[in-house]
């Protein structure tokens, strides 16, 4: 094989294992919310649109203090799925809450959140990535995430053993 073609096969191959990479340390992530210090979500519906589209994943990090204005990820005890809202004020129920609302929402939250109750504080959010990895998630995503590394490690493998039996033939004659 030709120096350039090996160079570009090369390249192909890390850029190929660096998103593996990338999307397995995310992936992680959101298998092991807080472990890490950080969580992983995937947004699920469109009520902080256009400021977090759906189909996003939203990193969240836990705050010693939230204030009036942060986009937070809450999860009330009642409720199995947590929710990516807008902490639009602060209130006093038994304990420090907040009431909440999406972006795209034209009414607050009716039941304000506690503080306790809030999972963290959005960092940032990756438009579109949240599909990916529900897809990885799945049975198929997973044996595509797992398929495509082997077989490139394969085929690496079996073109070195081929050219290596070929030197041998060449020389043998």
């Amino acid at each position: 094989m030709p120096r350039f073609a090996r160079s570009c096969l090369f390249g192909l191959i890390a850029i190929t294992g660096g998103l593996i990479v990338s999307v397995v340390l995310l992936l992680l992530g959101s298998l092991w919310p807080g472990d890490l210090g950080y969580d992983i979500r995937i947004v699920q519906s469109g009520s902080m649109e256009p400021t977090i589209s759906t189909g996003a994943i939203v990193l969240t990090r836990p705050e010693v203090e939230y204030q009036v204005g942060d986009i937070v990820t809450y999860q009330r005890r009642t409720d199995q799925s947590a929710t990516t809202h807008r902490l639009i004020a602060e209130t006093e129920v038994d304990k420090q809450a907040f009431v909440t609302q999406g972006d795209a929402n034209n009414v607050a939250d009716e039941q304000p959140v506690l503080s306790e109750e809030i999972a963290g504080k959005v960092w940032f959010d990756v438009p579109y990535l949240g599909y990916v990895l529900s897809f990885l998630r799945s049975p198929w995503g997973f044996l595509l995430l797992v398929l495509i590394p082997a077989v490139l490690i394969m085929w690496e493998q079996m073109s070195r053993i081929l050219r290596a039996t070929n030197g041998q033939k060449s020389e043998d004659q």
